[in-house]
């Protein structure tokens, strides 16, 4: 096979890859994440054969933590203008806690939401290769990861509200590099990508002794095809569970006494995981170890914190989770701001319609909001849930708070239902 006729198949293969995520829908905008990486570049040029460019919208983020990562953005910016992709680079700052890679992770994925969020975009594309998957299985296997570790990542989900695609999962890295010699396409190659200090390096260097033992790539990926599937049973099962013994109230959720049984069943303590992690709005689920403990406090009758949520014990047994006020961070919408009064998004879960305008901020109510809302005690919804509900500021001006009776033209909505949304099942 000639290298034309094997570089116009691998770009074929990407187009099909790209359309089984489900993500290239009519009118959609899609964003690629590209970070000057071979396959981040690959993934932008042949993004832009399968989608009108005009659809695609390129991210890059300087971490400013490499002299060089200024070169491999401006790389980025003139091959998206050529292709005639609009492009946007990004800049994070580490404040110095924790630990610098995953720090950079969560910088790195803060900056790219927020920027989907302000630009429109459907679906986010990153450029995770079939390599990248196999490191993943290899640093989970080595934690002692579960099942939900081991099926290592997705082709698509959905992550603090926006979905994700990984086109090139099937793909190993080194084919891609051969289709950008073919194609003539320059990229940038990162040292970091060769230090043994990682983990990931690490792993990657172990594959031609894992090879010896019969671990050949083959194999690493039927066993995430495995746990994948085995997921997805759980998922569905979990599901099944939480419709039977978990009620929504709003932003709130309410657990039959059964469904704090965490003792033997993984139903429940998927149920109860998902439950913190879609009352907190967080991506990663609480440690095992911690969600045991705190849950067998909660059952006798201890309120308890956990991951910014409240878990507090109800007559009867049961419990209601509900968010931490202390835990949500105000949003303050920037004076001159350019977007559309769309209202408000807060606290990745709360949507807020009301009569937007600059400067207004919104945040947990709070004690001193609740003083100011005369006909709280004539909501369905506890003290204690209205803590942490959406209110509208203005300066030290309670303007709104619409789950505490005071809506001043404004209304709150969850953005989306629990049962159908927490676990990562496409009804």
């Amino acid at each position: 096979m000639s290298v034309t006729k094997a570089s116009a198949d691998l770009a074929e293969q990407f187009s099909r890859a790209l359309h089984e995520l489900g993500v290239v829908k009519p009118q959609s905008v899609i964003g690629l994440a590209v970070s000057g990486g071979g396959d981040s570049i690959a993934m932008m040029h042949m993004a832009a054969r399968a989608v009108d460019p005009k659809r695609l919208r390129a991210v890059s983020v300087d971490h400013g933590l490499r002299p060089e990562a200024s070169t491999e953005i401006a790389l980025v910016v003139g091959q998206a203008q050529e292709l005639g992709i609009a492009h946007t680079a990004l800049g994070w700052d580490w404040d110095r806690k924790g630990n610098l890679q995953g720090a950079a992770r969560q910088g790195r994925w803060a900056a790219m939401h927020d920027w989907a969020a302000q630009t429109g975009i459907d679906a986010l594309l990153i450029g995770h290769t079939e390599d990248d998957q196999l490191e993943t299985l290899l640093m989970r296997l080595a934690r002692g990861s579960g099942i939900d570790g081991l099926t290592a990542m997705a082709r698509v989900d959905l992550r603090d509200g926006l979905r994700v695609g990984r086109p090139l999962l099937g793909f190993a890295r080194d084919a891609l590099r051969d289709w950008l010699r073919a194609e003539q396409i320059g990229w940038c190659d990162d040292p970091s990508n060769d230090d043994p200090r990682f983990d990931r390096v690490r792993a990657r260097q172990m594959y031609a002794q894992l090879e010896t033992l019969g671990l050949t790539r083959k194999r690493l990926l039927q066993t995430i095809d495995h746990m994948q599937a085995a997921q997805r049973s759980l998922r569905v099962a979990a599901r099944d569970f939480a419709r039977l013994h978990v009620r929504q109230d709003a932003g709130d959720l309410i657990f039959d006494p059964v469904a704090l049984d965490l003792s033997k069943d993984d139903a429940p303590r998927r149920v109860m995981a998902a439950a913190i992690s879609w009352v907190a709005s967080r991506t990663y689920k609480p440690r095992f170890e911690s969600l045991i403990a705190r849950v067998e406090q909660l059952r006798k009758g201890q309120k308890v914190t956990l991951a910014g949520c409240v878990l507090l014990p109800l007559r009867g047994g049961g419990a209601r989770i509900l968010r931490e006020a202390a835990a949500t961070l105000p949003y303050t919408r920037p004076t001159g701001c350019t977007l559309a009064s769309m209202g408000i998004r807060w606290d990745q879960r709360w949507h807020l319609d009301g009569p937007v305008k600059d400067g207004l901020r919104v945040q947990a109510l709070g004690d001193a909001g609740l003083r100011d809302c005369p006909d709280w005690r004539q909501c369905a919804m506890p003290q204690v849930s209205l803590l942490a509900s959406p209110s509208v500021w203005l300066g030290d001006r309670l303007i709104a708070a619409p789950l505490a009776g005071l809506s001043n033209g404004w209304s709150a909505q969850i953005v989306a239902d629990f049962h159908s949304g927490a676990f990562g099942i496409e009804d």
